[in-house]
């Protein structure tokens, strides 16, 4: 099955997010949603945690037969290692060939990320606004395209606060054919690596970097350029 042209974003589960921030008031949760809650996790998680963790060749072919019926897609020879983990994962398409590394996360309750062929990931993906990776990309980076902002004398502690107390920037993030993220690099929302760019490790990137550019430090500036890619193109 080719990867879908046309994404339709996903929307973040309204009761699940009501339900959490009348917790975080101090309200108790509904019995009814408590044990419903309750009776999901306890059938689902230990199989999802024996599948998440299982080494050795039997765990990569579950891992594939799992996340098959489970992401919004999943290419041919697709590999995801042991301690990988998915938040949501049907909004999250992968092509083929790619490769999944430890200690990759993916999180996306809404928006979604869009992985291309032959990829290299081990970062943290916040998909909310959207994350679009192309082609033989390799990437350790952590890859924001929302973030907690001061604006409006707002709290920037996190999740642990209701919503009304916190202010979001967002932005689609786009990875091009052929980019490296080195590790440890951070992606801000709203930014486009273009082709073939190089991001040094340790980076932070909060504008658009261009093609076949090699830029580093905090904030990331071009310190070179690259050779452009010469292989041919893999089917």
């Amino acid at each position: 099955m080719p990867m879908p042209h046309n994404i339709v974003p996903g929307e973040r589960n309204e009761e699940d997010l009501r339900l959490r921030d009348a917790y975080l008031m101090g309200e108790h949760l509904p019995k009814g949603a408590a044990i419903r809650k309750g009776l999901a996790s306890l059938l689902r998680d230990p199989w999802l945690m024996v599948i998440r963790q299982m080494p050795g060749p039997l765990g990569f072919v579950l891992r594939q037969r799992y996340y098959r019926r489970r992401l919004g897609h999943m290419g041919k020879g697709v590999v995801i290692d042991p301690g990988v983990s998915f938040e949501n994962p049907r909004n999250v398409y992968i092509d083929d060939l790619a490769y999944l590394g430890a200690p990759a996360r993916l999180v996306c309750p809404e928006g979604y990320i869009k992985i291309g062929k032959r990829c290299h990931l081990s970062g943290w993906i916040l998909g909310h606004e959207g994350v679009e990776i192309g082609n033989y990309v390799a990437s350790g980076a952590i890859i924001l395209s929302i973030t907690d902002s001061h604006r409006g004398g707002h709290r920037m502690c996190g999740p642990m606060v209701p919503t009304s107390h916190r202010h979001f920037v967002r932005g689609k993030v786009t990875v091009e054919n052929e980019a490296f993220l080195g590790q440890y690099s951070i992606i801000m929302p709203g930014v486009t690596i273009g082709e073939g760019a190089i991001v040094g490790p340790h980076s932070l990137v909060v504008r658009n970097v261009k093609p076949w550019t090699v830029v580093m430090g905090s904030p990331a500036r071009t310190v070179g350029t690259r050779d452009r890619v010469k292989m041919p193109d893999l089917s």
